[in-house]
């Protein structure tokens, strides 16, 4: 019976930090907005993921593998303005 009583309290302990992390979160978003409105600055920027990149065959210059765009080269292997 004990352990089932432990059990119970963990999980109530879990799903409380999970309520207040929620809480939280809607609460910078809620400032966020607020100074946005105040302020007509953007938000802060989120976190940019990295990513991976390949070398141009023609000059060299490093674009994203995922959608690689022209450099200012004619002859440039990548679609796009070139």
């Amino acid at each position: 019976m004990k352990f089932l009583v432990f059990i119970a309290i963990l999980v109530a302990g879990w799903y409380v930090m999970r309520w207040m992390q929620q809480f939280e979160v809607e609460r910078r978003l809620r400032a966020e907005r607020a100074a946005y409105r105040r302020t007509g600055a953007p938000p802060r920027a989120r976190q940019m993921r990295a990513t991976d990149t390949v070398a141009c065959a023609r000059c060299g210059t490093y674009v994203p593998s995922e959608f690689p765009t022209a450099c200012d080269r004619r002859d440039c292997p990548f679609p796009g303005v070139g």
